[in-house]
């Protein structure tokens, strides 16, 4: 294998591809990315046991072949290099899987270990048929803003993940922890699809790294058994799917509240932020809300100190107290854009409510005692 890449293009494919390498100790390719210039065109791809991402990227192939190199290794080496093209080529095997690769650029030579290429997984065959296309912005946008409820590690793998309901020409997604959910929605060019997956919350999280906040770019998302795949500019970023049943969110009800409360969106935040320098531990520490006529009185008491604040509302039905850990509403209004928000309580035993109709749904539970 012989070929030319110019280095700015070559980091920007590594910085993609690497966020899916696979450190897995068990595996003979772990920490490695594989070069693939067998297909007329130079591929980047890396695989861990939740995704895969292939990265396509300009440059001239002398002689075919493809090699898997260290990932961490690769990209600083490549940093190092001076602007320019950056040659890699190998043709000497030492045993039979590691092979020597050489790298260089303005009379600068690294030489490194590589493994062979046939070492390494591709990606599955893509099935195109089932397709749904929107803006990598609002791909970005109804992940970020839901995020925040998954866990990152938890006994129940569905907790891991994100629901992704597309029907009828809306796309859903929700999340969902041990205290509260996360759901959002919007509406699509495409009322053909119907599809429920669960997707990993750690995944997704590299997802949004890698794709654009521009409004005119745009993302295919194709549908397959057991996978899910995003295609975008000249990427493939394949999803291995969780099993088993999500939460049915369709059990929230919020019509029956006896308190419906309307807010400044942003004096709540700053508000809920500053308890938190009181409120220290956690669900062990709560604010308590007091809401009476048009007043919201906000107050935590620990042994690091006490605070007390007032807000105006708008409210409608019934007084009530309510506890709650501040942490979980300053994350659900760090999502929200609007300039007020309206909050549905249906008594202090039972979740509240941050929702605005076909568009998002926070709900948040309580702190008993």
């Amino acid at each position: 294998m012989k070929l030319s890449i110019e280095k700015e293009k070559f980091l920007n494919a590594l910085s993609i591809v690497s966020k899916a390498v696979s450190n897995k100790p068990t595996l003979n390719t772990s920490g490695c990315v594989l070069i693939d210039a067998t297909k007329g065109y130079i591929r980047l791809l890396a695989s861990n046991e939740d995704m895969a991402i292939q990265s396509i990227v300009e440059g001239d192939i002398e002689e075919e072949g493809m090699v898997g190199i260290e990932a961490l290794l690769l990209t600083n080496i490549i940093r190092k290099f001076p602007e320019g093209n950056i040659s890699i080529f190998y043709n000497e095997r030492e045993d039979n899987d590691n092979i020597n690769i050489l790298i260089e650029s303005n009379g600068i030579k690294y030489t490194i270990p590589g493994k062979e290429g046939y070492l390494f997984n591709d990606l599955p065959e893509i099935e195109r048929d089932n397709k749904l296309e929107i803006s990598q912005f609002s791909l970005k946008d109804i992940i970020r803003r839901t995020i925040f409820c998954t866990s990152m590690t938890s006994v129940n793998k569905i907790l891991e993940g994100e629901l992704f309901v597309i029907k009828n020409g809306i796309f859903r997604v929700e999340a969902v922890d041990q205290s509260r959910v996360a759901i959002r929605q919007m509406e699509i060019n495409n009322k053909d699809i119907d599809e429920k997956i669960i997707v990993k919350g750690s995944s997704l999280n590299e997802l949004i790294k890698i794709i654009s906040d521009d409004t005119e770019a745009m993302i295919s998302m194709y549908f397959m058994n057991s996978n899910v795949v995003f295609e975008f500019d000249s990427n493939i970023v394949v999803m291995r799917l969780i099993e088993g049943n999500f939460f049915d969110s369709s059990n929230l009800k919020y019509n029956d509240y006896v308190t419906k409360v309307e807010i400044d969106k942003k004096n709540f935040y700053e508000c809920l932020d500053r308890t938190t320098l009181i409120a220290k531990d956690g669900d062990k520490k709560s604010v308590k809300l007091v809401i009476e006529k048009d007043n919201m009185n906000v107050s935590v008491f620990s042994q690091i100190g006490s605070i007390n604040e007032n807000i105006s509302i708008f409210k409608e039905g019934e007084d009530i107290e309510i506890n709650f850990n501040p942490r979980l509403l300053i994350d659900a209004l760090k999502a929200i854009d609007e300039e007020k928000v309206t909050i549905y309580l249906i008594g202090k035993k039972f979740p509240c409510f941050i929702r605005k109709e076909n568009l998002y749904n926070y709900v948040v539970l309580p702190i008993l005692g």
